[in-house]
């Protein structure tokens, strides 16, 4: 069975929450998937503004999917409010677009729909993380303006991509 690493960086720009996607193949490269999320934020970093700090980004996994015939697929989040993306290479979903998904969903029709799910789940999972962090340890990678957009998103838990 192939397993994927998906890496979506996000950040909130404005009233929209702007991404890009990123995949390897840790089949191919073995390893650690932790690990391997810290690779490849120092390669984006790198692209964009130099090396990147532990305290700069929230990382977390946020859920894995079977795709047809032999893959899995772990996604992970990089969230940070210093990331810089490159003209043409981000995408942009509404926050007021950010809607809870339910066993009901369908699947996606499109890859493009699909990130979106992805994404809004991992808003809203983040903002689980942060209403529920008593020792700070999600807050500390986020400005208070951040902190404040994520929790007007929160309203309940992050429920099914699809």
């Amino acid at each position: 069975m192939k397993t994927i690493l998906e890496v979506f960086y996000l950040r909130i720009v404005g009233a929209n929450v702007r991404y890009q996607r990123k995949e390897t193949n840790l089949s191919r490269k073995g390893g650690d998937p932790d690990r391997m999320i810290w690779s490849l934020i120092q390669e984006k970093r790198r692209d964009s503004a130099g090396e990147a700090e532990d305290q700069e980004f929230l990382i977390h996994s946020t859920s894995w999917r079977h795709e047809k015939p032999d893959k899995v697929v772990l996604t992970y989040i990089a969230y940070s409010d210093e990331l810089k993306f490159e003209k043409g290479k981000a995408h942009n979903l509404s926050l007021k677009k950010l809607r809870t998904l339910t066993k009901q969903s369908r699947p996606p029709r499109s890859q493009a729909e699909l990130e979106k799910k992805v994404v809004s789940h991992a808003m809203r999972h983040i903002a689980f993380l942060i209403k529920t962090d008593d020792q700070n340890e999600f807050k500390s990678a986020l400005s208070p303006r951040t902190i404040a957009i994520f929790k007007k998103i929160w309203v309940s838990l992050a429920g099914r991509v699809f």
